[in-house]
This record gives structure tokens, C-alpha cells and sequence, in this order.
């Protein structure tokens, strides 16, 4: 018979059972410490190997872009302010 909808979106979520009765199986025995250390330390060396890092050419046009960007925001949002404030100033000096 072919799985509902919900009955697939519940097997995912942890803790729940599908609505046609199934149990999930227990969850393995609690290990201890210096095993979670050395699996935390495996996975670490497995995912540290996958990463790419940027060259240098990468690195330095990207903060080129942040830097331009960041110096355009301070430009809009200087000019935002000192136009508020002479407004306010006015508003209030009348």
C-alpha cells in the first residue's frame, strides 16, 4: 500500500509515529565520552579535507566589493541623516 503524504512527512520528524502504527526502532546505546571525541575528530579531518579555499586574486576582489559596498551605504545613509537632521532642525527652529 502506498504511503500517504503525511503518513512520509512523519517519518522524518523525530519522535512521531505514522498513523499506521509503526514504531521506530530504539535509538543505539549512549557511548562515551572519548568515543564522541574521536568520531567528532574523524568527521572533522573527513570535512575539513572537502573544503575549497579561495586564491588570492578571489579573495581580494571580493573585499574590493564589500569595501566599495560598504562605502556606498555609508554615503546614502550619511546623506539620509544630515537631511533629516536639517528637516528636524527647521521643523524645530520655526
Amino acid at each position: 500500500m502506498a504511503k500517504s503524504i503525511k503518513d512520509r512527512l512523519y517519518e522524518r520528524l523525530p519522535g512521531t509515529r505514522t498513523t499506521m502504527g509503526e514504531v521506530r526502532p530504539k535509538q543505539q546505546e549512549s557511548v562515551g565520552l572519548p568515543q564522541k571525541i574521536s568520531g567528532f575528530w574523524r568527521e572533522f579531518k573527513t570535512e575539513m579535507k572537502k573544503v575549497t579555499y579561495p586564491s588570492r586574486k578571489e579573495t581580494v576582489s571580493t573585499t574590493a566589493v564589500v569595501i566599495v559596498t560598504v562605502l556606498v551605504i555609508v554615503l546614502f545613509l550619511g546623506l539620509v541623516d544630515y537631511g533629516l537632521g536639517r528637516i528636524m532642525y527647521s521643523v524645530l527652529n520655526f
